[in-house]
């Protein structure tokens, strides 16, 4: 699958693999070590994991591919449920766990999925305010083109915010070259 990006001349991306969740019609990802309080961190380690496996059938990604796959993590709200148990915290005037100051760094999970499958490139956490996909689309296509890499792991991640709506994530494994 190729998806053509909003970048003026540049080159199409071609999606290797790609990966969804929805909280309501999947089961829950498995628990993180080290993430209390939110389904928000697990919640991009698993849809990740499964994006990787898709491609490349297990840990670690091989070598040549690994130390120049980037990741970027899109999320226009960020992880509300970790800001609302410090909040929680706060108001009640309770102590706040260590773990949610460290869980609160939106790109703290990238480093957990980036330790799992030996990925070496650059890391980057946006908060869109357009169309979430064509703005990690495009960030995917700079970090292509500039050559600070040569694959992006690109996680779109929200969590419901409304009663009538559900966690969900995907994540697109996309490259400038051609898909074997």
């Amino acid at each position: 699958m190729t998806i053509t990006t909003t970048t003026p001349g540049s080159r199409p991306l071609t999606v290797l693999a790609r990966a969804s969740w929805f909280a309501a019609t999947d089961q829950q990802p498995p628990d993180l070590p080290g993430f209390t309080a939110s389904p928000f961190a697990p919640i991009i380690a698993h849809v990740a994991d499964l994006c990787l496996t898709a491609r490349y059938q297990g840990s670690p990604v091989p070598p040549d591919r690994a130390e120049s796959t980037a990741m970027v993590m899109v999320s226009q709200l960020g992880d509300m449920a970790t800001e609302a148990a410090v909040v929680g915290s706060v108001d009640q005037g309770t102590k706040a766990s260590p773990l949610l100051f460290f869980q609160s760094v939106p790109s703290a999970v990238l480093g957990v999925v980036s330790a799992r499958w030996n990925l070496g490139g650059a890391v980057i956490s946006i908060s869109p305010a357009g169309d979430p996909l064509a703005e990690g689309m495009d960030l995917a296509q700079l970090l292509i083109e500039d050559g600070s890499a040569r694959d992006v792991l690109l996680v779109l991640v929200e969590l419901a915010v409304q009663e009538d709506l559900s966690d969900r994530a995907e994540a697109l494994l996309v490259s400038a070259e051609e898909s074997p």
